[in-house]
């Protein structure tokens, strides 16, 4: 899930068009910030201190990059004349300078750390290429047929990029404006590794839509998880994204690629920025909907959906981006913001969405419907359909059809009780968590059908009480995501006492946030602590059991038959502290929660009970179908002891406590004992490794004897 933070200003600027633009600096934290013709700094965005900077006399015509592999500062002077300085370097108006017998339009560093020379014909090399071929005639710089010249004086070279593809291939991408007209051409091509000079001639895509009041709003290029693809966004608030044909010619048919999205977040009248920020996410500066201020907004490409939104007072027209580490540096007006952002690589149900519920008392809220967007959501569920359904759907089509002319008055109102059980029976063999629900609401003949995609029936069918269940299909009918519900909902059934349905809400969802799970652990650790020999008649019931000494481990192993059934009937499945623990987690987010949360007492009591499922083969948490593939019982318990221990370590260090250092020491003991075990795989590692190889081993001698010649005589 995307999240942009406070934005601050880091400098003010002269103007945005004449300001040169940012680039990674050695130093990590840092931009070089060419503010104008004449000045360098080296800036740190964190705290916006000043760490070196340089005056020219003569002006600068492009940004100023750090070239990692020489170690030096590179600077182009008047467009054709480069200096190389280090950053100990006090005057650099005393460098000698290099020329360059072609008009140099801007210099970018790669991500290995290599400086690419771009030049105002379209074409490009490596900043060691072209100082050691500087003085050979460059009027075809890669010496490749097929290599177009870009005029300068009627085209338009834009928003430079340079991408590289998983096989380390760099990608040249620009956007190629015709000044005459104002039609935009995209053009890409791969570069070669060594040298950084096109692989062969670009490929070009023309920008275009047919109609007549249709225009081009803005375009970048996309890192996208399937590769790069071309994105755009047109004056009906439509965006397009097409995947570029990397080694082939696009399909001329393919225009500008498909129709992803609809834009209602801003308005498009007006100009506006827009750029890649990293994997399968764009940033967009655009002017809001109600035309009141600025709006920044992260889109995914993935998901189509818009995420992150940070709204400014004031839009400007022009505007630049440029992205450095996980901050955004936006341009506008007279000064320079830093826009800090964060992409999380978990919790993606979060970022799509909640679940969806289809409700049968719901009905239509008003008349304005979207037709454009009800067709794509038909057109997606009809691309959902599996094989298996297609086949029914042609079968009843073929059978309506023979039977279009035969009298329907003999035809049943209503399925029959045998043909339901049989659809039920045949739902019950695909495996899938359905819940038949009875409203008073409803007809006496018709309930409800709940399907769940992460369901877990250890607790029985996770229905909760009749008002908060309404309350949860409305939020889910909403769009609210699943950590927003949690965090709604769960507050309520603490305050309410309702055990059951807190371990059934907490089993239902699958991303919570780490305050709502520590709220929960702290009023599951309030309960009565039952004995611990006590198994609960009713399943569903929910009960903390603890002990104040865990059970000494046997010496002779059990059998594992009986640990396995014992497991799967064990009462701790059904335990609210034990739902909770089995929750996921950020480890590095819920120490704070839990370190202000929960006193020391509480801990101790608490780590007792993680040593006993520690301990105990039989007493284990139990996983959801949303992380059955990868819970460990004996890890996430693990995880939890690390957790309590960073959280209270000052506590555990200054406790005199007798009965806190017998607890460690038994930690020290079990963990010594897995370490144990652990060096006896160790030991036992080389002679599998040479049974292998003498299974593999193919040999001409025989070694179970020997032939030896004796002299007699």
């Amino acid at each position: 899930m995307a999240k942009l933070l406070a934005y601050y200003n880091l400098c003010p600027i002269i103007n945005v068009e004449d300001f040169l633009g940012l680039s990674r600096d050695v130093d990590p934290g840092c931009v070089i910030n060419t503010l104008g013709r004449n000045i360098i700094l080296v800036v740190k965005l964190s705290n916006q201190r000043q760490i070196r900077s340089w005056t020219v006399l003569d002006r600068l015509s492009s940004k100023v990059v750090y070239d990692f592999q020489s170690e030096r500062y590179v600077g182009v002077f008047g467009g054709r004349y480069i200096r190389c300085w280090n950053q100990h370097q006090t005057d650099i108006n005393t460098v000698k300078k290099v020329k360059l017998y072609q008009p140099v339009l801007d210099l970018f560093t790669l991500q290995n750390g290599r400086t690419l020379v771009m030049y105002t014909d379209g074409s490009c090399e490596s900043l060691e290429s072209a100082l050691e071929t500087r003085k050979q005639n460059k009027s075809n710089p890669n010496n490749v047929e097929g290599v177009p010249h870009v005029d300068s004086k009627t085209h338009t070279i834009r928003d430079v990029q340079i991408l590289v593809l998983d096989n380390g291939t760099p990608l040249l991408t620009y956007f190629l404006r015709k000044e005459e007209d104002g039609s935009v051409e995209l053009h890409y091509a791969l570069l070669n590794p060594t040298d950084l000079k096109m692989h062969k001639a670009p490929e070009k895509i023309a920008l275009q839509r047919i109609g007549e009041d249709l225009k081009l709003v803005s375009s970048c290029v996309v890192d996208g998880s399937d590769g790069p693809s071309l994105m755009t966004i047109w004056s009906d608030s439509r965006i397009f994204s097409l995947q570029l044909s990397l080694g082939q010619s696009p399909k001329r048919e393919e225009g500008v690629g498909n129709f992803i999205e609809l834009v209602q977040t801003f308005n498009v009248k007006q100009p506006l920025s827009m750029t890649s920020i990293g994997k399968d996410y764009v940033a967009f500066y655009a002017n809001n909907k109600n035309q009141d201020g600025a709006i920044l907004v992260l889109f995914n490409v993935q998901f189509k959906v818009f995420q992150a939104k940070q709204y400014f007072k004031v839009y400007f027209v022009s505007s630049r981006f440029w992205v450095a580490e996980s901050n955004i540096l936006l341009a506008f007006g007279q000064m320079l913001a830093v826009v800090p952002f964060k992409i999380s690589k978990k919790q993606l149900s979060d970022m799509i969405g909640s679940q969806q519920t289809f409700d049968l008392t719901h009905t239509i809220d008003d008349e304005s419907i979207n037709e454009e967007c009800e067709f794509l959501d038909a057109y997606s569920f009809d691309e959902k359909l599996t094989a298996k359904t297609k086949l029914a759907v042609k079968l009843d089509e073929s059978s309506n059809n023979e039977t279009a002319e035969e009298s329907t008055a003999n035809q049943p109102d209503r399925y029959s009780e045998r043909e339901i059980d049989e659809a039920l029976l045949a739902a019950y063999r695909e495996t899938l968590p359905v819940n038949v629900i009875e409203c008073s609401s409803l007809p006496k003949d018709m309930v409800q059908i709940k399907l769940f995609s992460n369901a877990d029936l250890t607790l029985g069918p996770l229905i909760l009480d009749e008002k908060f269940e309404i309350v949860l299909e409305e939020l889910e009918r909403s769009g609210y995501s699943e950590m927003e519900i949690c965090d709604r909902v769960v507050p309520l059934l603490v305050q309410a006492n309702l055990t059951a349905d807190l371990a059934k809400c907490l089993k239902r969802y699958s991303v919570i946030s780490e305050r709502t799970i520590v709220k929960a652990l702290k009023y599951a650790m309030s309960l009565p602590i039952p004995e611990r020999d006590e198994v609960p008649s009713d399943a569903k019931d929910t009960t903390v059991q603890l002990s104040k000494e865990p059970p000494k481990v046997d010496s002779v192993l059990p059998n594992q038959d009986i640990i396995v059934e014992a497991q799967a009937n064990h009462p701790s499945h059904f335990d609210l502290l034990n739902v909770v623990l089995s929750c996921s987690f950020d480890r590095q987010a819920i120490i704070p929660h839990i370190r202000k949360e929960l006193d020391f007492s509480i801990v101790t009591v608490l780590l007792d009970h993680l040593e006993y499922l520690l301990v105990d083969p039989t007493a284990t948490l139990s996983e959801t179908l949303h992380n059955v593939d990868s819970f460990d019982s004996d890890e996430q318990v693990v995880q939890w002891i690390m957790i309590l221990l960073d959280s209270h370590y000052q506590q555990f260090v200054l406790s005199a406590e007798d009965t806190v250092r017998e607890q460690l020491q038994r930690m020290l003991d079990i963990v010594d004992r897995h370490i144990g075990l652990l060096n006896q795989l160790q030991a036992l590692s080389p002679s599998l490794h040479k049974a292998l190889q003498r299974k593999t081993q193919k040999t001409s001698s025989s070694q179970w004897y020997n032939i030896e010649t004796i002299t007699l005589y």
